[in-house]
């Protein structure tokens, strides 16, 4: 499969593969720092009441005459209950957005990767709990005993108890609604295998077919979209064997698994050869599929948060992927979150280490990380 746009060389989107984060690429109007790492750069703080130093994993959706805007914060990547999530709502189309809620970790759990959905016309927000396992036992999320819980709201300002919504084990992704159902690929602790999870409710999961179940390539964080024809397109990251797991070296895949109505069986027969799409989101525009992931810069151990497009047969027959450019990011980053502003415009959240340090990835996991927002003109793309 292709690994690169036969048309994004032209905007120069390269130049920080060896020489550090690039500019804006021509696609990007703009890019701000919405939340700022730095600022809270103090290992003592009590993340559970106030920002920190490692703010990551975003997420956001159009609501409510609203934007809305979620973000984990906490002294770094680690597991642990020093941890929360923010709730911002923007009700200028994104120009600013404000704080509406400071949610907290369990007592005893971490709390990351928070997703929007609407039930009912109540907002919902998943998240995941995870338990801090000796460090013997963290490999490939092992021992982690996740639970998938959610919170409910009215108007986004008070929301309920977390509940949990999962069996113990399994991290839910992100979920999508089709025909009036709820979906989500959940991938088993030890990334061992996805399953399709389904709801009519949102609260109430049941378990469904194997997605992808070949625990040797460590298949992990699945990214559901509905076709127009009604397929189901299921982009699976592999991390593979243990040299491979941090993406500098070996080989960079993702998985590309489909389903048909009512999804009751998946069919894996290609994957991506040459990206490995960490953090993945994925949205439609004027009918092309678009893809916001992570991106290695393999040899260098470094990241980037990248745009990517899927072309080819969207109704299950070979795909391949190009890569448009890069958002402003180094260090730790990805886990971003679009929502739709006009026509031509996309709003983007992602989250990025310090762009002049430029750390490499094991590093800005223990690092400081900033919040960044930016629009995305998607007439440019072309």
């Amino acid at each position: 499969m292709g690994c690169s746009h036969p048309d994004a060389s032209a905007g120069g989107d390269d130049a920080g593969d060896d020489a550090g984060p690039a500019p804006l690429s021509f696609f990007e109007p703009s890019a701000t720092v919405f939340v700022d790492g730095h600022t809270y750069d103090d290992y003592t703080r009590d993340c559970r009441v106030e920002m920190c130093r490692h703010n990551e994993n975003t997420d956001m959706i159009a609501w409510n005459g609203a934007l809305w805007l979620v973000h984990r914060t906490a002294i770094s990547q680690t597991l642990g209950p020093n941890s929360a999530l923010h709730v911002y709502q923007s009700t200028d189309n994104g120009g600013s957005f404000h704080e509406t809620a400071l949610l907290p970790a369990p007592s005893d759990r971490d709390i990351r990767d928070p997703c929007f959905y609407v039930v009912g016309g109540q907002l919902y927000l998943k998240a995941l709990t995870r338990l801090t396992p000796p460090v013997d036992e963290s490999n490939r999320d092992t021992g982690v005993d996740t639970v998938a819980i959610a919170m409910t709201s009215s108007d986004g300002v008070t929301w309920s108890a977390q509940q949990p919504i999962g069996p113990h084990g399994w991290s839910f992704w992100r979920i999508k609604e089709s025909a009036g159902t709820y979906y989500t690929a959940a991938y088993q602790d030890g990334d061992l295998s996805v399953v399709l999870y389904s709801s009519t409710d949102g609260l109430t999961w049941t378990a469904g077919p194997l997605v992808y179940g070949v625990s040797a390539d460590t298949p992990l964080e699945t990214e559901l979209t509905f076709m127009p024809s009604g397929k189901l397109l299921a982009l699976v990251r592999m991390d593979g064997m243990d040299s491979e797991l941090l993406g500098d070296e070996g080989r960079l895949r993702t998985k590309i698994c489909w389903s048909d109505p009512p999804y009751s069986s998946f069919s894996c027969p290609a994957e991506f050869d040459g990206q490995r799409l960490d953090g993945p989101v994925s949205f439609f525009w004027h009918g092309r599929l678009f893809v916001v992931a992570r991106k290695h810069l393999q040899g260098t151990g470094k990241k980037r948060t990248s745009l990517f497009e899927i072309t080819g047969n969207l109704d299950g027959g070979p795909l391949s992927i190009g890569e448009w450019g890069q958002l402003p990011s180094a260090g730790d980053t990805s886990y971003a979150g679009v929502v739709p502003l006009d026509d031509t415009h996309v709003l983007l959240s992602w989250y990025s280490g310090d762009l002049q340090a430029d750390p490499p990835w094991v590093l800005g996991m223990f690092d400081l990380t900033s919040i960044w927002l930016g629009p995305v003109d998607m007439s440019t793309l072309h």
